[in-house]
């Protein structure tokens, strides 16, 4: 009888990753990207998080930038759970948060990324993403997720 909207996908995400090239142009990398707040999702919470794994082309790569295009597979987790509040009297309260599901989808991955040297290993890239998730509508209504992000990142070996 009481219906309520669910959210549509977007906020704060934490990422971490690490690729390498095993040639000046080609590579391979792994990324994860999580909320690390839950979010509303109706009474219950959510948490949403990408996994992937990317092959790496880097059609410029200079001593001082380096253009990344990246594309994969993984998985797109969301998970669920259910908060509740007990109070005795004004003084005392308690939080019982309890996890109550989470759904998987298999997900496609493509990313477009400059990255800027600031020093001989430092780097800073800015990165377009694309998630193709099927049956995330389920969740969230779309099965396409975009986002951006910057990564800050150090960098082995030499430069060309």
């Amino acid at each position: 009888a009481y219906c309520q909207t669910t959210p549509g996908l977007g906020g704060f995400f934490l990422g971490f990753g690490g690729d390498v090239l095993l040639h000046q142009h080609f590579g391979f990398g792994a990324e994860a990207n999580l909320q690390p707040a839950k979010g509303d999702y109706g009474p219950m919470q959510f948490r949403q998080s990408f996994y992937d794994f990317n092959g790496i082309y880097a059609p410029v790569n200079r001593k001082k930038i380096q253009l990344q295009l990246q594309g994969g597979i993984g998985e797109a987790k969301t998970s669920f759970s259910y908060t509740q509040t007990s109070c005795v009297g004004t003084a005392v309260c308690t939080n019982q948060s309890q996890a109550v599901g989470n759904a998987s989808h298999f997900q496609i991955h493509a990313g477009l990324g400059v990255q800027f040297f600031i020093t001989e290993h430092m780097f800073i890239r800015p990165q377009f993403d694309l998630h193709y998730v099927p049956n995330l509508t389920q969740q969230f209504g779309s099965n396409s997720v975009i986002g951006g992000s910057v990564w800050l990142g150090y960098s082995f070996g030499d430069r060309p």
